[in-house]
């Protein structure tokens, strides 16, 4: 009997810390959804921030081999398969193997190019696509790349 009451102590205070750890927050899986920025080889992210307004703020580079000038971007939640508005008023040039001198603020829009669904909540995790047109400046070449953002937002 003393075996079996040890052993239900022992149960009885890991369930203790485990509900104290959903409580503060700690196991919260909101807070464990990892964020991450993605896009095909040549071009990176290397910082990014979505608001509750619905606007993705990113910071792109590229090592594609040649300067390229960015010339328009476009963001629509997940399972998107067309952008259907742009959204960059200037061209953005950034020199191979750089970063972008200043970063790239967008409207992100719903599946259908809605304004995206619901209240959003500070912490709720969202996921996202970005379309990026960019011109190789050596070659006049165009060239349209998809990127996969899972963002948490932020204030």
């Amino acid at each position: 009997m003393e075996y079996l009451m040890t052993y239900g102590w022992a149960i009885l205070v890991i369930i203790i810390v485990i509900a104290v750890l959903f409580y503060i927050g700690v196991l919260n899986p909101r807070n464990v959804t990892p964020t991450s920025c993605t896009f095909p080889p040549g071009i990176s992210c290397s910082s990014f921030k979505l608001t509750t307004s619905n606007i993705l703020t990113v910071r792109i580079g590229q090592a594609v081999g040649r300067r390229i000038n960015v010339t328009n971007v476009s963001c629509l939640q997940a399972g998107a398969t067309t952008p259907s508005s742009w959204n960059l008023s200037t061209s953005l040039g950034i020199g191979s193997g750089e970063q972008a001198v200043s970063d790239i603020s967008v409207t992100c829009f719903n599946t259908t190019g809605g304004a995206i669904l619901g209240t959003p909540v500070i912490g709720e995790t969202i996921k996202l696509k970005v379309w990026l047109n960019y011109t190789e400046v050596d070659t006049s070449t165009t060239r349209q790349t998809v990127g996969d953002i899972s963002a948490r937002y932020e204030p």
